[in-house]
C-alpha cells in the first residue's frame, strides 16, 4: 500500500531543517504563486528557467536530485505530470 506525502515525511520524523529565513522565504514564494493557474504556473517556469539558463546558474544535476527524492511519494499520476513538466523545461 503506498503511503501518501504526509505520511511518508511524519514516519521518518525528520528534524525540522529550514531555518525561520528559509521558511519565511518559503511562505512567501507559496503565497506569490498560489492565486496562479497552471498555465500560468508553467509561464512562470519557463521564465525562470530561461533567465537561469541564460546566466548560466541552471544546474541539472539539482534538478535530477530533486526528482529523484521525491519520485517514490508519487503516484503513477503525478509522475507522468512531473515528466511532462521537466519536458517543457
Amino acid at each position: 500500500m503506498k503511503k501518501s506525502l504526509r505520511e511518508s515525511v511524519s514516519a521518518k520524523k525528520q528534524p525540522d531543517v529550514l531555518t525561520e529565513d528559509a521558511r519565511a522565504e518559503a511562505e512567501n514564494i507559496i503565497s506569490q504563486y498560489s492565486g496562479l493557474s497552471e498555465p500560468e504556473l508553467m509561464a512562470e517556469l519557463k521564465k525562470a528557467t530561461a533567465k537561469q539558463k541564460a546566466e548560466g546558474r541552471f544546474d541539472p544535476s539539482a534538478v535530477k536530485q530533486g526528482v529523484e527524492s521525491i519520485m517514490p511519494m508519487l503516484n503513477d499520476q503525478q509522475k507522468r505530470k512531473l515528466f511532462d513538466i521537466l519536458g517543457q523545461i
